[in-house]
């Protein structure tokens, strides 16, 4: 199982369209902060109570002056979509490829498949949340005058919110292409939950059966509102997000398991 693991994680440094994802969401993290402080310099910004709308924001409402507000308004919903995108194209790979096949015929290989795709997901997930901090470090100190820098214990809450939220959604494009053995499911799928825009959908869904309250623990949800969660929603939060990993994964075991490769 390790040799597997391992295997993986060297196809995963040898593909191109890893380096170029992690290139393109490093370019688009800068010009979003760049955006944000020159309409800071620009304009005068006042704080507003409504509820965020879906989509991906290249410049908000509101003065951002601080590490975890760049990590969590912006580094990580781009970050989840263009390495969730790229993921979709990994595990996609292997069956157009025929590499799980030989995978497959070893013991336990089947399990091992899933396995192995869970880490490399958490491994990329690691590396948006440092890129997203270390960025953010370093332009916020060069650009912005009055930079803070939230308290350890304040960035380590919001980067374990971060890591399993975006865990969950990769775990379900993991379970979502071993179904369908199909990329562009996989990447219409991010698209829609990492920019919220699937949740109006499941507001309506959940409004029609007198179950409104359940729409806020939706997936989609948690990354709609993943940059105004409070200090005493992160383990209702982090709680309800490895419930996803949990049953998405148990998805891709299952048909693994049971289905021919």
């Amino acid at each position: 199982m390790f040799n597997i693991i391992k295997s993986e994680i060297k196809r995963l440094f040898k593909s191109k369209g890893f380096w170029f994802s992690l290139i393109i969401f490093i370019l688009i993290y800068i010009v979003c902060i760049f955006m944000q402080v020159s309409a800071q310099e620009s304009g005068v910004f006042t704080s507003t109570n409504s509820a965020p709308e879906p989509g991906f924001y290249i410049s908000i409402d509101i003065v951002v002056k601080s590490l975890n507000s760049y990590a969590t308004m912006f580094g990580h919903s781009f970050g989840a979509l263009i390495l969730g995108i790229y993921l979709a194209i990994f595990v996609c790979n292997e069956y157009s490829s025929g590499y799980i096949k030989n995978i497959a015929t070893l013991s336990n290989g089947r399990l091992t498949v899933i396995i192995s795709k869970i880490v490399v997901a958490a491994f990329i997930d690691l590396i948006i949340i440092l890129l997203c901090y270390g960025i953010g470090f370093i332009l916020g100190n060069i650009l912005i005058d009055g930079f803070v820098i939230e308290s350890i214990g304040i960035i380590l809450k919001s980067s374990a919110v971060m890591f399993v939220m975006s865990l969950a959604l990769f775990s379900l494009v993991i379970a979502i292409t071993t179904v369908f053995r199909n990329r562009v499911a996989g990447i219409i799928l991010v698209l829609l939950i990492s920019s919220g825009m699937l949740q109006p959908f499941f507001t309506s869904l959940f409004d029609l059966v007198n179950l409104s309250f359940l729409s806020e623990y939706t997936l989609s949800s948690l990354f709609l509102n993943s940059a105004l969660v409070k200090e005493n929603e992160f383990v209702k939060v982090i709680l309800t997000s490895f419930l996803y990993i949990v049953i998405y994964n148990g998805i891709s075991i299952g048909i693994t398991q049971k289905r021919d490769i």
